[in-house]
């Protein structure tokens, strides 16, 4: 009888370990490991400079102590020219680094991609740069958050820039990719019944001609065009446009086609100088977050941050923030801290709340144009800056 008893208080105390409250605290390890996935061989603005806000970001939290002396560890991978070449280096990092937590995937097709996979295996991404508000719309969504104001906003943004210039006829040329048709409905969506869109083309941004389209878009005379490309396809756009005698039509362009080389592409360069407008996020300047992190970056690197730096260090401080709430390495229990550190959370970037999909509900947009300055074709930003909130 006795053997009986000590056979059930064995199994009863075996059943109770194996309910999940028995299990160890799983606490910060003293090196913190967090995944960085870019494409570390593009231009500045799409990839190294990240990568500079980024480590940027690590160090000032390593040397704060933030995480009460736990350090973290940033482990680089290249994202590579495609959303494949994404997978892989997410991939790699999961299986061979055992990371948790990703700060990375610039472009909205790549979180796309690695999105099923990420929930699959419970491991938290922060995209600085991935705009598509399509990407709230997955099962998988609540595991990929986007620091950066979604194309929600900056849709409305220029469908108001069309209705303030009273254009009324309406051609849009957008990327046949999930970040191009978000722009294209919902600039229609916010438009409703102000503009006829008289044109509305979807082309492979692999292309290397876009003559058709930019026929057809002459045919329907419009009284602008509404463009959202990123800027290699875009470069090729321009040129074409301009060859094609097309200046004379208003163009307004989104954030991709912002900080293009232009040296590089000089043909595209005298086309926007003529017909394009543009809008893109950008932080308030005048804030002491956004000050301080301008200066730091300066003085590390002797260059100006540029478009979504400031993003991709307000998402590795956003992180710290949720490890440090979580107290725990867990992609799920960061996952859901970073919800409660994003509301109403003082960023370089600007005030960032997120919505239950990790999107961001309101951002702020400022209106370039390309000049020459002296010799060389750059950028300025005129006109004040327009808040949107996503309705």
């Amino acid at each position: 009888m006795r053997t009986i008893y000590l056979a059930v208080a064995i199994f009863v105390a075996l059943a109770l370990c194996s309910i999940p409250a028995c299990a160890p605290q799983q606490y910060l390890p003293a090196e913190i490991p967090i995944g960085l996935v870019l494409p570390l061989t593009s231009t500045p603005s799409e990839g190294p400079n990240l990568v500079k806000a980024a480590q940027l970001a690590v160090s000032e939290i390593n040397s704060r102590g933030s995480l009460g002396g736990k350090k973290l560890l940033l482990i680089t991978e290249d994202q590579g020219p495609s959303a494949g070449t994404a997978l892989y280096a997410v991939n790699k990092l999961v299986e061979e680094q055992k990371v948790q937590v990703i700060i990375g995937c610039d472009t909205s097709e790549a979180v796309l991609a690695v999105g099923p996979y990420l929930e699959s295996k419970g491991v938290l991404l922060v995209s600085p740069s991935a705009t598509s508000s399509a990407l709230s719309g997955y099962k998988w969504s609540r595991w990929a958050f986007r620091v950066c104001p979604g194309d929600s906003l900056q849709g409305g943004v220029v469908s108001q820039i069309i209705k303030d210039k009273g254009y009324k006829k309406v051609a849009m040329l957008v990327q046949d990719t999930v970040y191009g048709r978000g722009i294209e409905e919902f600039a229609k969506s916010y438009l409703g019944g102000n503009a006829e869109v008289v044109a509305s083309l979807r082309y492979d941004p692999a292309k290397l001609s876009y003559l058709s389209e930019l026929n057809i878009i002459k045919q329907a005379a419009p009284d602008c065009v509404l463009h959202a490309g990123l800027y290699a396809d875009g470069a090729v756009v321009y040129a074409q446009a301009l060859k094609e005698g097309m200046e004379n039509i208003p163009w307004i362009a989104v954030d991709g086609s912002y900080d293009m080389p232009l040296d590089k592409y000089l043909e595209a360069a005298k086309f926007m100088e003529k017909a394009v407008t543009g809008t893109v996020p950008v932080p308030d300047e005048q804030s002491s977050a956004y000050k301080t992190f301008a200066r730091n970056y300066t003085n590390a690197y002797q260059i100006e941050p540029t478009v979504y730096c400031d993003t991709i260090y307000d998402g590795v401080n956003m992180i710290a923030a949720a490890l440090q709430k979580a107290n725990t390495y867990n992609g799920g229990a960061v996952r859901d801290a970073l919800l409660a550190v994003g509301s109403n959370y003082p960023g370089a970037s600007g005030s960032i709340t997120f919505d239950q999909s990790g999107e961001r509900i309101a951002g702020s947009y400022g209106t370039w144009k390309v000049v020459m300055n002296g010799t060389q074709y750059g950028y300025a930003m005129f006109g004040p800056t327009v808040s949107f909130l996503k309705p």
